[in-house]
C-alpha cells in the first residue's frame, strides 16, 4: 500500500459535501476508428505516470492510498453515466472515473476527476496526457509536481489583507426555488454560441478594453439577476495559479486554484455594457492587487499547526460553496487534445452537478466552439430554467459581438 501526500489545496474541496460533490467532468464523443485497447492502455500509463489516479482519498491526514493497479473501479462501459457516477466513493475508490458508451459508430466518454485530487485546469493537463499516451506517446518520464513551494514564495512576494467576510456576500444572487421539486434526478445541460459569432466577440473585447472572461462573468450575473432579487451581483471567479509558477512549463494535475470575488452594484435593467464595465473594474482591481491569494492564504500559512477541523473552517470562511457559481475552463487546444483515427464531437467540461436551485454555469472551448454548460441534481422545469439562464447569456453576448465589433 502506497501512501502519497497531499498539499494544503486538497483540502478546499473537503467542505460542504453534503451540498456539492467535488468533481469535474469532462464529455466528448469520438468518431471514426476508435481503439479500445489502446485507450484502456492509455489510461493506465496515466495512472503510472500520476498515481494518485489510482487512489483513495484519507481526509484525515490528507493522503492519497493506492486502491488499484488496473482498472478496476476505473473504467465502465455500458453504464449511463449520469445515473452512475452518485456510486463513486473518493474515500474508497480511485479519483479517476471513465464511462464508454458506443451509440451506433460513436464512442461516447464520460471522464469524471476528483476536485480534491485536481482542479480544471489540472484536468485539461490530463486530457492532453490521455491524448498523447493514447497517440503513441510514452509517459514512462513524466513526472506529476503537487508541491506548493512556488505558492509560500508568491505569498511572501504579494502580501494580502484576508478580509472577513469577502467570501460570503450579503446580498448573494439566487436561483427560484420552484414549489414543486418532484423527480429531480441528475443531468446535464449545454449550449453552444454560433461559431462565427465567437470571433466577432473577442474582437468587441479588443474595441472596448475588456477580457472573454469579464463579457461571460456579466453575462451570467445579468442573466441570473432576470430571476434573482438582488441589486448586487457577486460571484466568484477562479482563476489558475500555474501562471504565476516560473519556469518552463510542468505537468500540475493538481489543485493549484484560488479565487477572485467580485460584488458590483448592477441595476437588473441597466443596458449589458454598463454591467460589463463594472465587472471589468472589480476584475481589474483583483489581479492588480493578487486578491485571488486571500482565498488560500489562511490554509496555507496554518496547514501545518491547526487541526483538520480548523482548517477546514478556514476553507469554509474563505473558499466556501457557494449556491450561485461561476467557471471558466478556458481553452482546450485541439491540437493537443485529439485521438488519432478520431474526431472530437461534442464536447463539453462541467463541474459538479449542484441540487436545484443551486446553480453553475461552466464556459470552455474546443476547435473554435464556445460551450456553456450546467451539471444538476433537478427536474424537468428546472433544467429549462438553467436552460433559460444560458440562452440569456447567449443573446447578451452575441448582441455585444455585433454591436461592438470592429
Amino acid at each position: 500500500m502506497v501512501v502519497y501526500r497531499g498539499n494544503p489545496l486538497n483540502i478546499l474541496h473537503t467542505i460542504g459535501m453534503d451540498e456539492l460533490y467535488p468533481i469535474v467532468r469532462i464529455h466528448f464523443v469520438l468518431t471514426g476508428d476508435f481503439d479500445l485497447k489502446r485507450f484502456r492502455a492509455a489510461l493506465l500509463a496515466c495512472g503510472r505516470a500520476i498515481p494518485e489516479l489510482f487512489c483513495k482519498y484519507v481526509l484525515a491526514d490528507n493522503s492519497f492510498v493506492t486502491v488499484t493497479d488496473d482498472l478496476t473501479g476505473v473504467l465502465f462501459q455500458g453504464i449511463d453515466p449520469d445515473a452512475d457516477w452518485a456510486k463513486w466513493d473518493l474515500f474508497r475508490d480511485p479519483q479517476l472515473r471513465v464511462y464508454l458508451n458506443q451509440v451506433e459508430t460513436r464512442q461516447d466518454v464520460t471522464i469524471y476527476l476528483s476536485h480534491i485530487l485536481t482542479d480544471g485546469a489540472g484536468a485539461k493537463q490530463f486530457m492532453t496526457l490521455l491524448a498523447r499516451a493514447y497517440n503513441g506517446g510514452d509517459l514512462s518520464a513524466v513526472e506529476n509536481h503537487t508541491d506548493i513551494d512556488w505558492l509560500h514564495d508568491l505569498l511572501a512576494q504579494h502580501p494580502v489583507e484576508v478580509k472577513k467576510g469577502a467570501d460570503h456576500p450579503a446580498d448573494p444572487l439566487t436561483m427560484p426555488q420552484l414549489a414543486d421539486s418532484h423527480d429531480q434526478h441528475y443531468r446535464t445541460g449545454t449550449l453552444h454560441l454560433d461559431k462565427k459569432v465567437l470571433p466577432k466577440l473577442i474582437e468587441a473585447g479588443h474595441a472596448t478594453g475588456v477580457t472573454l472572461n469579464d463579457l461571460f462573468m456579466a453575462a451570467y450575473g445579468q442573466a441570473v439577476q432576470r430571476f434573482s432579487a438582488t441589486e448586487r451581483i457577486s460571484l466568484a471567479c477562479p482563476t489558475d495559479m500555474r501562471k504565476f509558477i516560473a519556469g518552463p512549463p510542468e505537468l500540475r494535475v493538481a489543485n493549484h486554484t484560488s479565487r477572485y470575488n467580485i460584488s458590483v452594484v448592477s441595476d437588473p435593467a441597466a443596458p449589458f455594457t454598463t454591467v460589463v464595465q463594472a465587472v471589468h473594474r472589480a476584475m481589474a482591481a483583483n489581479k492588480e492587487q493578487f486578491r485571488c491569494l486571500e482565498s488560500v492564504k489562511t490554509l496555507v500559512d496554518n496547514y501545518a499547526n491547526y487541526s483538520l477541523a480548523q482548517l477546514q473552517q478556514i476553507c469554509e470562511e474563505n473558499y466556501h460553496v457557494r449556491t450561485i457559481s461561476y467557471t471558466n475552463f478556458g481553452i482546450v487546444d485541439k491540437a493537443k487534445f485529439h485521438f488519432a483515427g478520431c474526431q472530437v464531437t461534442d464536447f463539453d467540461m462541467l463541474g459538479s452537478y449542484r441540487r436545484a436551485p443551486m446553480f453553475q454555469v461552466a464556459v470552455s472551448t474546443y476547435d473554435g466552439q464556445l460551450i456553456f454548460a450546467y451539471a444538476m441534481l433537478g427536474n424537468d422545469e428546472e433544467a429549462r430554467l438553467g436552460k433559460n439562464v444560458m440562452l440569456i447569456m447567449r443573446d447578451l453576448l452575441t448582441n455585444y459581438a455585433l454591436e461592438y465589433a470592429e
